[in-house]
């Protein structure tokens, strides 16, 4: 059980992998390498030696053909020297002639020995292999005999052998440190590599591969380091999307919010005049009552009627703002122009007569929107400024440009407004009057429609409490407020 743990574990781990595969290539090349040694050596070894006797040995007959008899022993003493070998020179008679550094008389051998060069003797044994060469010296024969020792080259087969187990614990020791350091320098990179990729998993871009080469595993982390660089700036991408995205259906759901509450007011608010202009009308029909004066309460049914077709009207206007063609209807006229009309309008209204009206308009403000919704609203703003007021009331309206935008404000006397009633006016049919009465109060829509299309003109505004007044403004940004 402990060893099917211990397999399972090893098989889990690529450095244990390669540490055994390389410990497993080095021990089986090496014990190839020592038997190919042991196989090959003696006999490679032997036709070694005897290529360089033969070689040495035509060396010597290539002097008897061209030089005398001392000509030839100077040669076999040469080929005695370079090979560790003592060879014979025999006559037609078998008689020793000549040995390299052993002086012979009367063709006998004596024990005379001039150097310590080991004589070989004539008695060829199992160990020994005797190869003759013929030759002819002044017209004379003479046989040149030299052995090839195999004691040696068996002796290197038993000292290989004996040296086997040795060597073998030599080679394992160094095997197992030499897999050992190739495992962890190969793995080591890619340890880092599976790090980073289990960081970049989790969306975790903070640590960047070292690329110390240009071999597979410097291109690798090369292109994984490109890859985080790359998922990071996407995942960037897709956050600051997911932001919008998440901002848009906040912002939609707010408006499909606001659209059920719409709908729900504007029920509300036709039901009950549609029912009163029922009523009269079928009063009338029937003749009952006052309502048999038909001309006088004709007259108040039409006005009901004027009063839903306006608010009808400012419906279909709203709904309008959030059309295609919005964004493409957008043209640049005078805002100037535009207010100036405006409040001329509305001085003519007998009402106004007495109004008290600064006017601080600067000429020729232009602005780039939908003219439609911003003539609306500005209509809207100032039309309320002169039915908020009475009789000698003062109203300021003001108009200031520079080169980074536009401001306008228009101000009137007027009863202050409670501070948590403020932020409750631009409300789809919030009244401050509460009594519903649609001639002192309005129908609570006109604010709402106004806010509504400044903000889809992405123009700024602000209701706010003066000293003795209300004060409205209307600018592009901010920063513009500040500056003008």
């Amino acid at each position: 059980m402990l060893a099917i743990k211990w397999i399972t574990k090893i098989r889990a781990k690529i450095s244990a992998k390669i540490f055994f595969i390389t410990l497993a290539l080095l021990l089986v090349f090496t014990v190839l390498i020592y038997a190919m040694l042991l196989w090959f050596l003696p006999n490679f070894y032997y036709d070694y030696k005897k290529q360089k006797l033969d070689d040495g040995a035509e060396l010597v007959v290539k002097a008897s053909k061209t030089g005398s008899l001392q000509d030839v022993e100077a040669a076999m003493d040469d080929f005695a020297a370079a090979n560790n070998i003592s060879p014979f020179l025999l006559n037609s008679m078998n008689q020793i002639v000549y040995i390299p550094y052993v002086e012979v008389q009367s063709g006998l051998m004596t024990t005379s020995i001039t150097a310590s060069v080991p004589v070989a003797t004539t008695d060829a044994s199992d160990s020994n292999t005797s190869i003759e060469k013929s030759m002819t010296i002044d017209n004379v024969p003479y046989t040149l005999r030299y052995f090839i020792n195999i004691q040696p080259l068996t002796d290197i087969s038993s000292v290989l052998l004996l040296f086997a187990p040795y060597f073998l614990i030599f080679v394992v020791v160094l095997s197992f440190i030499s897999a050992y350091f190739f495992s962890k320098r190969t793995v080591k990179p890619l340890l880092r590599m599976n790090n980073v990729a289990n960081k970049m998993a989790r969306l975790d871009f903070s640590e960047e591969l070292p690329v110390k080469s240009t071999d597979e595993i410097g291109q690798l982390s090369h292109h994984l380091n490109d890859m985080a660089r790359e998922l990071e700036g996407t995942l960037i991408d897709l956050q600051k999307v997911n932001v919008r995205l998440e901002a848009e259906i906040a912002k939609e759901r707010a408006q499909e919010e606001t659209r059920k509450q719409f709908i729900t007011a504007v029920s509300h608010e036709l039901k009950s005049p549609i029912a009163s202009v029922m009523g009269q009308l079928e009063a009338m029909i029937h003749r009952i009552g006052p309502y048999s004066d038909r001309d006088t309460y004709l007259k108040r049914s039409y006005e009901t009627m004027e009063q839903m077709s306006a608010l009808v009207q400012d419906m279909l206007e709203i709904s309008r703002v959030d059309s295609a063609d919005f964004e493409t209807s957008k043209t640049t006229f005078n805002l100037s122009s535009f207010i100036t009309d405006c409040i001329q309008q509305e001085k003519w209204h007998p009402e106004a007569a007495h109004r008290q009206i600064q006017n601080n308009i600067a000429p020729d403000v232009f602005i780039h929107a939908n003219q439609k919704l911003v003539e609306k609203a500005f209509t809207n703003v100032i039309h309320n400024a002169f039915q908020y007021s009475q009789n000698v009331d003062t109203i300021e309206i003001s108009l200031k440009s520079s080169q980074q935008g536009w401001y306008f404000s228009i101000y009137n006397d007027s009863p202050v407004i409670p501070d948590e009633e403020l932020s409750k006016l631009f409300d789809a049919f919030y009244r401050l009057e509460k009594s519903g009465n649609k001639t002192t109060g309005g129908s609570g829509i006109g604010l709402f429609i106004t806010a509504t299309f400044l903000e889809k003109s992405k123009l700024c505004y602000r209701i706010e409490n003066k000293e003795h007044g209300v004060q409205f403004s209307i600018w592009q940004d901010e920063s513009i407020k500040t500056t003008l």
